[in-house]
């Protein structure tokens, strides 16, 4: 059985809000049954140094310090080593770049940064890994929101939609980046998203939108797709994400594609609930198989992928 380490370059932790943190969760749970697999963030400290085939890195992006892990990538005699990112825009650290020889994404390969080197290449639906069914319908006590970080390349949508009664949910860290844009809207701090009492249940719609850079380079549906599915949330596209839509096998209703502040608001405070259970209903059913084609997809590239040793004696 392939031996397996997960370094996952973020904290962490079960309640995490963000992204890779909760996809490398869901990895290692897809990939235990049938390989040897460890999770492990930088901050893990090891007694024991074992021998691994495969070693991956989630995210690695600047900033990380490598310190732990180095005695043990530094041990290795025979392992591939490979880096996995859902993040359109992010550049490997350098220590994760100059050893990965294998890339795993959730976007198209020539979304890929040309200083990266690699020898295999897997593009898969990532996102869908966290989507575990949909919740019991909760009260409604809330209207419209988006949650997450400050993006460069989001900030002419951010300024479309975060007006008057919209609810921004980010981290402290971002609150000024936001003010900076001179957004009139309502800011609070980072949703919950522990599973079944997650925030979001308690909206009644919220906004997809994307970087600029991403129209022209398809990317699976977002972490927030799920989210907005799994809590019984109505998810609006700005119709500048039209590409992703009419690229990624999901059904979306003209309805749920928007292009201003006053009819997002306008369909939210009068939402068409024939349409959001229609939409719901058939998305998750969508997902449900779409989650089982990736682990199944992910199970095979790593069962496919020709280790050290093997290239070494070029038994392939």
């Amino acid at each position: 059985m392939r031996k397996i380490l997960i370094v996952e370059t973020g904290r962490l932790s079960k309640n995490s809000t963000i992204a890779h943190v909760r996809n490398s969760f869901m990895l290692r749970d897809i990939l235990s049954g049938s390989f040897d697999v460890e999770l492990v963030d930088l901050l893990t400290e090891f007694k024991d140094i074992n021998q691994y085939d495969i070693i991956l890195f989630s995210y690695a992006g600047m900033g990380c310090n490598f310190a732990n892990i180095d005695r043990v990538i530094n041990a290795q005699k025979s392992c591939r080593i490979g880096w996995i990112t859902n993040e359109f825009e992010l550049f490997a650290n350098d220590y994760v770049k100059q050893k990965m020889d294998f890339i795993i994404t959730n976007f198209e390969e020539h979304g890929i940064k040309k200083a990266h080197n690699y020898d295999d290449f897997l593009m898969v639906n990532l996102n869908t890994l966290i989507f575990d069914g949909v919740n019991e319908v909760s009260e409604k006590k809330y209207g419209c929101c988006y949650f997450g970080t400050y993006r460069k390349y989001r900030e002419v949508y951010f300024q479309r939609y975060f007006k008057e009664d919209f609810i921004l949910s980010t981290s402290k860290k971002n609150f000024k980046k936001f003010i900076d844009l001179d957004l009139d809207c309502k800011v609070t701090d980072k949703f919950n998203v522990i599973g079944g009492c997650e925030t979001l249940n308690l909206f009644k719609s919220t906004l997809y939108i994307e970087d600029t850079k991403t129209h022209q380079c398809f990317n699976y549906m977002a972490n927030r797709f799920y989210e907005a599915l799994q809590c019984n949330t109505a998810l609006f596209f700005d119709k500048s994400c039209i590409n992703t839509i009419n690229k990624d096998s999901y059904f979306i209703d003209d309805y749920f594609i928007i292009d201003s502040y006053h009819e997002l608001m306008q369909k939210t405070n009068d939402l068409d609930m024939g349409k959001l259970i229609e939409h719901t209903h058939i998305n998750a059913e969508i997902a449900k198989n779409e989650r089982i084609a990736a682990s199944n997809k992910l199970i095979d590239f790593f069962n496919g992928l020709e280790l050290e040793g093997e290239r070494q004696k070029g038994l392939f």
